[in-house]
């Protein structure tokens, strides 16, 4: 009987534990809510390795709330700007200035008011959670909808994604399990060219290297 759990989660995790990009600096245990909401913002339509350089000088002259909203619109774009979509400096002020008026300085850590924030829609709302309250959900970005879709067989349909992945995460490793999903997508379960011959999830994978249509 196929069993999930041991079929992709638990190797999946191990394989993380080994391969995955433990040194990306928003994964940092000390980062605080505000610090992650950073992250996610810049993350946005922006690989990782692109925010990677970026972040930690970001991150030490923005750190609080307070420090984004008295900053001109101007000053943030010029740290902004080397990752593209400068208008993310906008989302910032704007989203710094809300949490500010709304929440008191501190990060919201319920889905509705977290989703209400300006530059916040549903993949980055779910990884704060994820984060910062360790809720056992997932966070499904095109990266994640495309291993999903592809070792389990299903329709790549958001939404039936969205179920699937929160039924697979451990209510206990939320993140790690987010983290390997990401990572294991980035390097092995690749867009165009993945790495099938050396899959270590390939004996239980439904899409073969013959059946393979990339998604």
């Amino acid at each position: 009987m196929f069993d999930p759990q041991h079929a992709f989660v638990d190797p999946l995790l191990a394989w993380y534990e080994r391969n995955g990009r433990h040194d990306l600096p928003w994964r940092e245990p000390e980062r605080t809510p505000f610090e992650l909401l950073l992250a996610e913002i810049l993350l946005q339509r922006t690989t990782a390795e692109a925010v990677a350089g970026a972040y930690r000088p970001f991150a030490a002259r923005y750190p609080t709330p307070e420090t984004v909203a008295v900053a001109t619109t101007d000053e943030i774009r010029t740290h902004v700007a080397p990752l593209g979509l400068v208008k993310r400096a906008a989302y910032l002020r704007r989203c710094a200035s809300e949490i500010l008026a709304r929440h008191s300085g501190d990060v919201p850590r319920e889905y509705p008011e977290l989703v209400n924030l300006h530059g916040v829609g549903e993949y980055t709302a779910r990884s704060v959670l994820i984060h910062v309250t360790g809720l056992g959900i997932a966070a499904v970005d095109t990266n994640v909808k495309r291993l999903l879709s592809r070792f389990f067989d299903v329709n790549p349909d958001r939404n039936r994604i969205a179920v699937l992945a929160d039924a697979l995460t451990p209510s206990t490793r939320s993140a790690d399990f987010q983290h390997a999903m990401l990572d294991f997508a980035a390097e092995v379960c690749t867009a165009g060219s993945p790495a099938c011959s050396s899959c270590p999830l390939r004996g239980s994978c439904e899409s073969s290297e013959e059946q393979f249509t990339p998604r």
